[in-house]
């Protein structure tokens, strides 16, 4: 199998190699967080240049985003404030709705929005840190189901159970199960964990246990005070970060009413022929430069009949199924047609080609995995972007799209996935290096990640990436081992 074309990303950030291929796809990348804040007064002009972020448009989003916040139970002083200034722009973290509010990693993305952010505003950028959740992804195995650490090689698996007549919806609207099905969650938890603890000395065995409670508890209330699995993981991931971490980063849920009209903006803006046409060609060059330079693309080529959103289904038995739509011109008219997945119903929309109005069926619309970045633009001022894998795969082949049309892009940043040390893991370590098997807890790793550290502190940005390539390549010797 080729490899991915985030290795073209990866490659030049830590070895610069991939130079032109980097820039043509990247833009070049950026390399260090405090660099990413020198891009921030280019995009910010470029966003005043278009009428999308009108003082009317910014009060509208400000007010819904109060609320929404409120409802989450997060809205601290500092959340209501870094909505006041959006309009300064904003670092965006983004993630699916999943079970249990998802992996931890999820939180790095988060708090690596927060960095940034704070190095704009020494900076004397008053930007703010967003967190952005994709909860009109449809129900998909990575979204109901979660493993949790056991014993075992397969992991504790937790799966959402998902209702007749949900299988096409998206997890804004998939309800949760009653409490009987949580109750049995946790304490598959407990007993998964109990292994791991057990070999503990007590006090730091009781230590554990009460991070275990604590975490507990938030899923819990947040299970307790939602109604679908959208709503529960905000929940989670709002108390994280702005009750337990008080960050002061504001939620924004794309299923929200207000927030999808003012969405439509933006995807007026893509269907209308000049920019499609433009989003196509320019994508399918991108694709094409991935191909042939011996990489696999994160998204594959796109249709003349490409549409650049989803509609949902109205019927109320189809609970918002989504249906792909597809694109034809009739004179001066854009037709798009698709068929609902639950119901079979035809749905037929029709629409200047060249300036196309949405507005009626606007909350029926959701955006599309390459499109979502351009259309959230629209909608608030967006500097950098923070992405993980999967997002530094396609943003290869949305980065040359946004050049080409040409609109405003935030600068985007592979986060840094930060892992967790555990006194099970360093026990288990210890029992797999008797059997002559290589592990990652060795003494040069841990000297790494302290030389890295101490350097951060310093501000000695030179060696304290050198120390991490160094990381790395121990990272990369111990599996190469395995």
């Amino acid at each position: 199998m080729k490899p991915s074309v985030t290795s073209v990303y990866q490659e030049f950030i830590w070895e610069g190699t991939q130079q032109d291929l980097a820039a043509d796809l990247y833009g070049p990348p950026i390399v260090t967080m405090g660099e990413i804040v020198s891009e921030f007064p280019k995009i910010l002009a470029e966003y005043k240049d278009k009428l999308w972020h009108t003082e009317e448009r910014m009060k509208l989003l400000r007010k819904t985003l109060i609320k929404a916040n409120r409802g989450l139970a997060c809205l601290t002083p500092s959340v209501k404030e870094n909505i006041g200034q959006l309009s300064n722009g904003a670092v965006e973290a983004a993630h699916q709705s999943v079970v249990m509010g998802g992996p931890a990693y999820i939180l790095n993305k988060a708090i690596t929005a927060e960095r940034i952010s704070s190095f704009g505003v020494q900076q004397g950028l008053d930007v703010v840190p967003v967190f952005f959740v994709a909860d009109y992804d449809i129900v998909q195995p990575e979204l109901i189901n979660i493993r949790t650490p056991n014993m075992g090689r397969d992991g504790n698996l937790l799966s959402l159970p998902v209702p007749r007549g949900y299988e096409h919806s998206p997890v804004s609207v998939l309800p949760l199960p009653e409490i009987g099905w949580y109750n049995a969650i946790e304490e598959s938890l407990r007993f998964s964990y109990r292994p791991f603890l057990k070999p503990l000395d007590k006090p730091v065995r009781s230590l554990f246990e009460e991070r275990l409670e604590q975490a507990l508890a938030i899923t819990r209330w947040g299970f307790v005070n939602s109604k679908t699995l959208g709503d529960w993981a905000q929940k989670i991931i709002g108390r994280l970060l702005n009750i337990e971490g008080n960050l002061g980063i504001p939620i924004i849920a794309a299923s929200d009413e207000v927030f999808r009209d003012l969405m439509v903006t933006g995807m007026e803006f893509l269907l209308a022929k000049k920019q499609r046409d433009g989003f196509l060609k320019a994508h399918e060059r991108a694709t094409d430069l991935i191909v042939k330079s011996g990489f696999r693309p994160g998204a594959g080529s796109r249709k003349p009949s490409y549409v650049p959103f989803y509609y949902e289904c109205p019927e109320k038995e189809c609970n918002r199924s989504r249906t792909e739509l597809f694109y034809q011109e009739k004179g001066t008219e854009a037709v798009l047609t698709g068929r609902c997945p639950s119901c079979g119903q035809n749905v037929e929309i029709e629409t200047p080609a060249n300036n196309p109005f949405l507005g009626n069926v606007g909350r029926h619309l959701s955006p599309r995995v390459d499109s979502r970045q351009l259309i959230i633009d629209t909608v608030l001022p967006i500097v950098a972007h923070v992405g993980g894998g999967g997002e530094t795969a396609y943003y290869a082949q949305v980065i040359p799209i946004a050049k080409a049309l040409p609109v405003p892009f935030p600068a985007f940043l592979k986060y840094p996935r930060v892992y967790f040390n555990t006194p099970w893991n360093e026990s288990l370590a210890g029992l797999l290096k008797e059997k002559g098997l290589s592990v990652l807890h060795t003494p040069d790793m841990f000297r790494l990640m302290g030389k890295a550290n101490r350097y951060r502190k310093k501000a000695k940005h030179v060696e304290m990436n050198e120390s991490i390539r160094s990381l790395l390549s121990v990272i990369l010797k111990s599996y190469k081992e395995l």
